[in-house]
């Protein structure tokens, strides 16, 4: 979509009816560390503090992740995009994480669009989190609404599996 036919939306959106979209999907998130060994790591540390690694929550680690997007939870489901943003461990108290992330579709009904995700997300000690939809493009465009997280699995070789349950109002 280029500026003109931007405009045009912009000019009939007055009209338009907004909808609300649900989505399933996963996110795999491999961190990098020593026991990530023949694996292709989607989670890299760009900075940490001296105490971060002494810390239970891990508070001060920020990285940068390109996490495979899938429509079900096993290792060889069909991947319809990437999460690609960062990550930041963001709390003293708990393991808590301010995340900035946009997912692009690269496969599936909305390839081409993306939804951008921001806020705090405490999926690693709660049940469930939640982050905001705080916009995307294409088939999402002006997108707005929540995502709950679940943490599927996580092990020692530091491979997490997370669900997504995003509601989306968009135009």
């Amino acid at each position: 979509m280029g500026p003109e036919s931007t405009q045009k939306w912009l000019k009939t959106r007055q009209w338009a009816k907004e909808r609300v979209t649900r989505l399933q999907f996963y996110v795999r998130d491999v961190f990098s560390s020593p026991t990530t060994k023949n694996v292709t790591t989607t989670n890299v540390i760009v900075a940490k503090a001296n105490s971060t690694f002494g810390s239970p929550t891990l508070f001060g680690l920020v990285a940068v992740i390109d996490d495979p997007v899938t429509v079900g939870p096993e290792p060889g489901s069909k991947i319809i995009g990437r999460a690609e943003g960062i990550v930041t461990f963001a709390s003293l108290e708990r393991i808590s994480l301010h995340m900035t992330f946009t997912i692009v579709f690269t496969g599936g009904e909305y390839i081409g669009s993306t939804l951008s995700f921001l806020g705090h997300n405490a999926c690693l000690s709660d049940e469930v989190g939640q982050i905001s939809i705080a916009g995307g493009t294409g088939a999402f465009m002006v997108a707005r609404g929540v995502a709950f997280v679940n943490t599927i699995s996580s092990n020692s070789s530091s491979d997490t599996l997370f669900e997504y349950n995003a509601f989306i109002l968009h135009y």
